[in-house]
């Protein structure tokens, strides 16, 4: 979701925001990437935040969906000479079916002299019975063309096969993750950012992220480890501290020790409303079962702001709280 997805500025979320709109979910009803909740969808909105993150531009990423997916994908698709066809038909059958019906109400006119005409008493009506057929039989012709013809020049460019096989792989990607192990996908996304930080060292950002990664894995040795070269290299951070809190806090089998308490009070002097070190004494609080406490916790950090929390995971914990606190007061 948008709100859990970490961008490296605003301009950065609100751009990838707008452009996950401007492009079509290839498996739902005529909804874009942000409207649509189908998984496919999610890959599909993620894949483009990470590439506004890498700083591809706008036309890099649209031109990376509509390889895969065609210009279905494409809520504007560009005006080409293989697409002018499916623009300019409809206009072009309804000028043919307006041509048809002048020229059958010009038909329908009286041409005869007078006088012959009243010598054929019936030849009115037969005209015009004759010229409503006509009528009738042109403009069912034409609008059947109208939906004929796109629907055939469309399934000949093979627009709809290439949907569908960008979905199909987008469907084996999403397969292929939920059946990758966690732990495995842990150590790739490590040595992703291992990578990063060998071209650049002094990235305090990366340093976080791997300190994040190597928490996933429960490896809180290597995670301060990287907390602290981010420190060295931006300074001591309310965010450090906190995630050094934190750290230390599972490393001692949750006990708030003097070190953690110290980066705790650190952290919060710093920012009242740091993440991490909030997070922290939530868990304290859950586990002294101080359920106000802790769902008073869980709303200050959904009140900060901040665009890396899981704004769902947290709702979803203060409900649970919430339940458990009403099931203990009956």
């Amino acid at each position: 979701m948008v709100d859990t997805f970490e961008f490296h500025n605003q301009a950065d979320r609100t751009r990838a925001v707008e452009l996950a709109k401007s492009l079509r979910c290839p498996q739902c009803q005529n909804q874009n990437l942000v409207e649509s909740n189908s998984p496919i969808a999610y890959d599909l909105r993620i894949e483009v935040y990470n590439m506004v993150n890498e700083g591809k531009t706008n036309q890099q990423i649209i031109d990376s969906m509509t390889a895969r997916f065609g210009n279905f994908v494409n809520y504007k698709p560009p005006f080409q000479w293989n697409t002018a066809l499916l623009w300019l038909l409809p206009a072009g059958l309804l000028l043919v079916a307006f041509g048809l019906i002048w020229y059958s109400s010009r038909s329908s006119s009286p041409l005869e002299p007078e006088k012959q005409v009243e010598n054929r008493p019936h030849f009115h009506s037969l005209q015009e019975k004759s010229a409503v057929k006509f009528e009738l039989k042109s403009t069912l012709l034409v609008f059947a063309l109208l939906l004929a013809i796109p629907f055939a020049y469309y399934f000949s460019l093979e627009r709809f096969s290439r949907a569908q096989q960008g979905e199909q792989e987008q469907i084996a990607q999403h397969n292929q993750q939920l059946e990758t192990p966690e732990e495995n996908k842990t150590e790739a996304i490590i040595g992703k950012i291992q990578d990063k930080l060998r071209q650049d060292p002094n990235s305090a950002e990366n340093w976080i992220k791997l300190g994040d990664a190597y928490m996933q894995n429960n490896d809180f040795d290597s995670a301060l480890v990287c907390y602290d070269n981010a420190e060295r290299i931006s300074g001591r951070q309310p965010t450090t501290q906190g995630l050094m809190a934190m750290a230390l806090y599972l490393q001692a089998n949750q006990q708030i020790t003097p070190q953690v308490q110290q980066f705790l009070n650190e952290a919060l002097a710093q920012d009242p409303k740091e993440v991490s070190a909030l997070s922290l004494l939530a868990a304290e609080a859950l586990k002294t079962r101080d359920y106000s406490t802790a769902l008073d916790y869980w709303q200050q950090i959904l009140d900060s702001g901040n665009s890396a929390v899981d704004r769902r995971a947290t709702i979803q914990k203060m409900k649970m709280v919430d339940f458990m606190q009403k099931g203990e007061l009956q």
